[in-house]
């Protein structure tokens, strides 16, 4: 049936055609050429190549070879398709024919043919790897990623593609269209199913995640193994069913036949790989829902509260053998004759004793329940003691995270990382109390009790028996004896957690606090970046100890900071009642392997950029000043978050990995229980956290609005509860935040900011390591500020109307106040809403102009943002704000928390201030009035307004017709990005004219076709003058026009009372806000004035209008 020596004859003269074929050849020049301009780029010396891909030694074959992998496997489907049908057209195998060659010979050559050649390719792209891996003096080389990853990557997608393009061509019998149709299916695996299905059907393994960690090594091998062994055996099937189908005589029927059979049952295996692949997938999906219906069966159940917590494990492979002996208490009123657990369902119950009597016990799933052999009354104390052993199901953990968020790829520059809750390896543990590995008596997510408060404070005792040459990491002081750790922290605890490992100890005491950083061997990295630093790191750590306690008002309340470095496939999520990912434990850090992708870590790179931002500010600095600046930046942007980041994109990728300390300062100290107001400590948290933000919000920019405005939209619809119950993560998350910052805001405008901030700062002092009751914080406000906070969380929480702001007035002076020059600005502002608002006024002195916004500087200033001073304005109250500043402020925003308004957040410019001399100063707030309208000189037409209107002859392409029908929600506002061809779009911005929403129409310059008209409803004949409001000069420099001289012109259209003027107006000089056009006669119907998009700029705004009456 086969032979082997016809195989091979076929094979090598193909091959030689193959190599022959000047498509081949390019391909291979191009791919050879790509993947070493590829490397140079990232990876050598030709410029500082960033730490995160020189870290990992496994990164630079698989980097090479995902990257090729779609080009290659379409360049597979062009040839593969060509060697079957050239055959029919130019007989170039005749030859073989007329041979005794069986089909499956005939097909089974032609394939190892194509295989030789790009096999031999792949190997030429390692090679370029191997190159600058060995050449590089920062790398590490590890032999075995230039054998895995070919074997997984290259040798299954040759095979498929090949498999499947020869048998679509025999069987369509035409080559364009197998084309088409194979790279169609590649498309719609790419578009419609990138990283579903656990990247199941990503048949090139693109984002197959095979990433490997120095530390805890391949994770999931056999997912992975697999996966690729589908494609590889279905490929064959593929090949088996091209001969059985290939149209040419066979010798034998027989032959034939049983190639069919063969080829069959090579499908029917690989189809029993897929279902057991699907399985694999599936199986922790339902294990979660399991798990979390469960959780609703017991979430009513009284139970205990655990008040001492000794744990004793031991490790063998990968499974624990436990022993938990427990002191526990009924803090119920009623007398419990049933309690229950929570212990990860991997882990098998092998014991119960209560008070030294073993007891039946029964574990469902991740449930284990007591209902025999007790009776615990009220405020009664007993011993529980549960001995379990085996593995731990990984699943079991976040089940507050939706599958769609469970199943999002962990990303890592192009790559997608396996993601793992916990590790129990023979070399490798990192265990936290997500995925349960002790008994808890807290029962995990159920949505029938979403607001159930998950707390409690327990003095935890952990003994660890590891292998010889290995670390235990957890909370509290390590007392070691024969390779057993015992822990016994120094404070009762939220929760504890364990890694062991190779690990190396670096630490320092820092006034009584120890500071310590557990690092893999071989991974101290930072060491030679950071070396003229030993003598100065006490004082660098007092100094930032010191900033950010002063910041924050608290002390840290632990004996020791450690931070632990962890395997790169660690992952961890953002959720509802928690302010903490599983990144911060309590005492602890847990960082990414050799920094990750965390920008601050990659200290060659900051050093670099330490010294480029001291040669243009012409400053000399020492290498321990350049040092001390980049160990500043790291610690104040990624640890205490006193440096904001420079952009972001609110509302997407919420679960990015978060380091902040501040959950050991509240969170893991104490904490307030609360059965009605759940997310009570979520908004303390959110008021008392004083972080730096983004300094600017780009999701305006992608959607029209931001992601504040979204979510203020959503508020007026819904209550609290029911968008926790019914929306969308990201939008949960948001509109918990803004409730909490508005909630406290008010709360602190009622008794004084100040003084609310300072009774919270006490309280957490003087209640470190304990939880108490909300009943107790209520009294307590009652009696100091004779208010009861809980009518007012109740309607915070649940109203939906919002105020409505409008800035009638904005007064800007410099003043001479004796000697000194003094800044006053006076602004009035209405409440028009429907509820009382907070309003935040801040000041920013910070310039841009040095052109460092995007990239931000290393160790940067943040003194340039004056405090912002908040203000309520009661619902129909109009205030006069005044504020006093010794320094010139740039930018004035006004943040309006909840409201109807857009921008929610108006950010003013402040320009030229005029000058008075012997002015009266006034500070603070006071009720004013507004002036009354005038009634009819002034008519204004805003683009939000019905008399506006706009006009477009030019279709959409077919393209984005058939992108815009897709669209299942219906659109109001669009981010500038957009950019329309075919017709003009509303935006929203700072920058545009509005009361409650600030907003303008743009569109995409053009000939004159599309048309903006305003349409006054004049009441009164007359001489009027025009005014337009745009961007002015402002336009030029947003769109980086602003420095070639070139002079750009907005082409008005004046229907007047006498005829029709057509203006060119230069906007190249003209200021931001309303600008004269001229002055015409207009009657009380028939005139307007249209603006068409003729310009050389490439986006042309409509905002408003203005007729002033002579």
């Amino acid at each position: 049936m086969i032979s082997i020596k016809n195989i091979l004859t076929i094979s090598r003269f193909e091959a030689k055609v193959l190599w022959r074929n000047w498509f081949f050849r390019i391909l291979a020049i191009a791919g050879i050429g790509f993947l070493t301009i590829f490397n140079i780029a990232v990876f050598s010396e030709a410029d500082v190549p960033r730490w995160a891909f020189l870290s990992n030694s496994w990164m630079m074959p698989y980097a090479s070879l995902v990257l090729i992998s779609i080009p290659q496997a379409a360049a597979v489907v062009f040839l593969a398709t060509g060697l079957i049908k050239k055959d029919k057209k130019v007989d170039t195998n005749e030859v073989f024919f007329v041979r005794p060659i069986s089909n499956l010979d005939y097909v089974l050559g032609k394939a190892l043919a194509l295989f030789k050649l790009f096999f031999l390719l792949n190997l030429v792209f390692v090679l370029i790897s191997l190159i600058f891996n060995i050449t590089s003096p920062y790398t590490t080389f590890e032999p075995m990623a230039y054998i895995l990853y070919p074997l997984l990557t290259s040798i299954p997608t040759i095979m498929f593609t090949t498999g499947i393009s020869f048998l679509l061509v025999t069987i369509l019998k035409n080559q364009p269209i197998s084309i088409v149709l194979l790279l169609g299916l590649a498309g719609v695996q790419l578009i419609y199913y990138f990283d579903q299905f656990s990247n199941i059907l990503d048949f090139v393994a693109f984002r197959l995640p095979m990433f490997t960690s120095d530390i805890a090594g391949f994770q999931d091998m056999e997912f992975a193994l697999m996966q690729r062994s589908f494609y590889f055996i279905l490929g064959i099937a593929f090949l088996f069913m091209t001969a059985f189908l290939l149209d040419r005589l066979s010798s034998h029927k027989t032959t034939k036949v049983l190639t069919g059979v063969i080829g069959l049952a090579v499908l029917a295996f690989s189809s029993i790989i897929m279902l057991r692949l699907w399985d694999m997938r599936q199986d922790p999906i339902e294990l979660r829902e399991q798990m979390v219906s469960l959780n609703g069966q017991w979430a009513e159940e009284p139970n205990i509260s655990i008040l001492s917590h000794s744990i004793n494990l031991e490790l063998s492979e990968n499974e624990i053998m436990g022993n938990s002996a427990m002191l526990v208490k009924n803090n119920t009123p009623q007398t419990l004759n049933k309690i229950h657990f929570s212990l990860n369902p991997g882990l098998k119950l092998d014991e119960v004793m209560v008070n030294g009597q073993s007891v039946p016990a029964e574990k469902n799933l991740h449930i284990v329940s007591i209902a025999k052999g007790f009776s615990l009354a009220p405020a009664q104390e007993m011993n529980v003691e549960l001995k379990y052993s085996g593995t731990i199901q990984e699943s079991a953990a976040h089940l507050e995270v939706d599958e769609e968020r469970y199943e999002e790829a962990l990303e890592y520059f192009t790559f997608s990382l396996q993601k793992k809750y916990a590790f129990l390896q023979s070399d490798y543990v990192l265990l936290t109390k997500d995925v349960m590995w002790y008994p808890d008596t807290q029962i995990g997510y159920s949505p029938k009790t979403p607001k159930q408060e998950r707390l409690a404070f327990i003095d935890f005792q952990l003994k660890v028996k590891i292998q010889e040459g290995q670390m235990a990491i957890s909370q509290g002081e390590p007392v070691v004896k024969d390779n057993i750790y015992e822990f016994q922290p120094e404070y009762p605890l939220s929760q504890i957690s364990l890694a062991i490992g190779d690990y190396v100890k670096k630490d320092i005491v820092v006034d009584s606090i120890e500071y310590a950083i557990y690092h893999y061997r071989d991974h101290d990295f930072f060491a030679d970046h950071l070396d003229q630093l030993p003598d100065t790191l006490s004082s660098l750590i007092t100094d930032l100890s010191n900033e950010y306690e002063d910041a924050q008002k608290i002390s840290y309340p632990f004996k020791r900071l450690q931070f632990v470095e962890t395997p790169l496939q660690f992952a961890a999520y953002t959720k509802v009642y928690e302010t903490h990912q599983a990144y911060l434990q309590p005492e602890t850090v847990f960082w990414p392997e050799k920094g990750g992708d965390i920008r601050q870590l990659d200290l060659r790179m900051q050093l670099r950029d330490m010294n480029n931002q001291a040669k243009s500010q012409n400053q000399t600095l020492t290498d321990k000043q350049k040092q001390a600046n980049v160990f500043n930046d790291l610690i104040k942007r990624v640890i205490t978050k006193q440096i904001g980041a420079n952009y972001t994109f609110d509302g997407y990728n919420q679960d990015d990995a978060n380091y902040s300390i501040f959950p050991n300062y509240y969170t893991y100290n104490t904490g307030f229980v609360s059965e009605e107001w759940g997310l009570l400590n979520r908004s303390i948290a959110n008021y008392l956290v004083n972080e730096k933000q983004a300094q600017r919000d780009f999701s305006r920019n992608r959607n029209g609005v931001s992601f504040t405005e979204e979510c203020n939209d959503l508020m007026r619809e819904s209550s609290l509860n029911e968008i926790v119950s019914e929306a969308e993560f990201n939008k949960i998350q948001k509109s918990i935040e803004l409730k909490s910052e508005y909630l406290f805001s008010y709360l602190g405008q009622l008794v004084g900011e100040p003084n609310l901030k300072a009774f919270l700062y006490d309280w957490i002092n003087a209640h470190n390591h304990q939880l108490t009751h909300y009943e107790d914080l209520r009294t307590a406000l009652l009696n100091e500020f004779n208010l009861d906070i809980d009518p007012i969380i109740q309607k915070v929480y649940s109203e939906t109307s919002q105020p409505a702001f409008e800035i009638l007035e904005l007064q800007k002076y410099e003043i001479l106040d004796g000697d000194r020059k003094r800044y006053q600005i006076l602004t009035k502002i209405k409440n028009s809403g429907d509820n009382d608002g907070v309003i935040e006024i801040i000041f920013d002195n910070k310039d841009n102009s040095d052109g460092e916004f995007y990239r931000g500087k290393v160790n940067e200033e943040t003194e340039s943002e004056i405090e912002g001073q908040l203000s309520l304005i009661k619902k129909g109250e109009t205030k006069e704000l005044g504020f006093i500043l010794d320094e010139k402020p740039n930018n004035i925003t006004i943040n309006t928390l909840i409201s109807r308004n857009i921008p929610s957040k108006i950010t003013m410019p402040v320009g030229t201030l005029s000058k008075r001399e012997n002015a009266t100063l006034f500070e603070g707030e006071r009720l004013a009035t507004e002036d009354k309208e005038l009634a009819f000189t002034e008519v204004i037409v805003d683009n939000e307004d019905e008399n506006f209107s706009s006009f477009s002859p030019i279709k959409p392409t077919y393209l984005k017709a058939y992108l815009d029908s897709r669209k299942t929600t219906e659109q109001k506002y669009y981010g500038e990005w957009d950019r329309p061809y075919s017709k003009w779009l509303a935006t929203t911005g700072s920058e545009y004219f509005g009361t409650v929403i600030r907003s303008a129409h743009f569109t995409r310059s053009g000939s004159g076709e599309k048309v903006a008209t305003w349409t006054p409803e004049i009441k009164e004949a007359g001489f009027y003058d025009i005014y337009t409001y745009m961007k002015g000069k402002n336009q030029n420099a947003y769109s980086g026009n602003d420095s070639n001289g070139k002079q750009y012109f907005y082409h008005y259209i004046i229907k007047h009372a006498d005829g029709e003027d057509n203006i060119n107006y230069n906007i190249s000089n003209a200021e931001p806000g309303w600008n004269y056009l001229g002055s015409y006669y207009f009657n009380e119907e028939g005139g307007n004035i249209s603006l068409t998009d003729e310009c050389d700029l490439r986006t042309v705004y409509a905002d408003a209008i203005k007729w002033v009456k002579q």
